[in-house]
């Protein structure tokens, strides 16, 4: 059942181009214009690392976080509108079902993301590879499975599709400006980057950033974003499961 949801939801997406373009090409193309601009730095701001690296890393964890705070929640919450929601219910289908499927779609969506921009910064700006492979993939790994868990509760909590669009849009411009999607934190307050990394979209640059570089898996990064995807699925089944 899940499988074929996913399949479903897949398509569907599809058909709405316009989420596609702003949830997924809009970090894409954001990150092409500041490496065109900020790839050849190697300035301090930049945390001890070139200006490629910096946005690369960073705009990883875009290619999450515009699907968590946009893409899922705008989706689901035009099923809540559409009455779509009520009709799952009705035939049974469970809201855990429901909420995983979001979270593979969403996984599917953000690799596609996240490809497109690595393609883009190796082809383009000479980006070195990253010192482990397998640290980067579990990281990307719990971003995703955190904001999957935050789509579906921000889907399964707001009333329209035009409500999880402004508020997605306040929530992901809000925090990933002042974690590595605009200005470096060598430029910002000490206390403002404080506050913005314990954010979700923080730590799923943390998380991704650090194996990266040859640090390590970020633990505190990834314990955060567990414990982040498990309550906010917790909440968004049992918000669903009432619609």
């Amino acid at each position: 059942m899940t499988a074929h949801l996913v399949g479903t939801e897949i398509r569907l997406l599809f058909r709405e181009p316009l989420v596609l373009v702003v949830s997924l090409m809009f970090p894409v193309l954001l990150m092409v214009l500041l490496l065109a601009s900020f790839s050849g730095d190697t300035d301090p701001v930049f945390v001890g690392l070139s200006g490629t690296e910096f946005y690369v890393t960073s705009y990883l964890a875009a290619a999450i976080a515009a699907m968590g705070f946009m893409g899922t929640p705008t989706h689901l919450a035009g099923y809540r509108a559409s009455g779509v929601l009520r009709r799952f219910r009705a035939a049974g289908l469970p809201a855990g079902a429901l909420a995983l499927s979001q979270m593979v779609v969403l996984g599917v969506l953000a690799v596609v993301g996240a490809a497109v921009m690595l393609a883009l910064a190796y082809s383009g700006f000479d980006l070195a590879a990253p010192v482990s492979v397998a640290g980067v993939a579990v990281g990307f790994g719990a971003g995703v499975i955190a904001f999957a868990g935050i789509g579906a509760l921000l889907g399964s909590l707001l009333p329209s599709a035009r409500a999880a669009q402004g508020l997605g849009l306040l929530l992901f411009f809000g925090t990933f400006f002042v974690v590595g999607g605009g200005p470096p934190p060598g430029v910002l307050p000490d206390a403002l980057n404080t506050v913005a990394g314990w954010t979700p979209t923080g730590l799923a640059v943390d998380a991704i950033r650090s194996p990266w570089t040859g640090d390590g898996l970020d633990v505190t990064a990834m314990v955060a974003l567990g414990a982040i995807a498990v309550a906010a699925y917790a909440l968004a089944v049992r918000r669903l499961a009432r619609d």
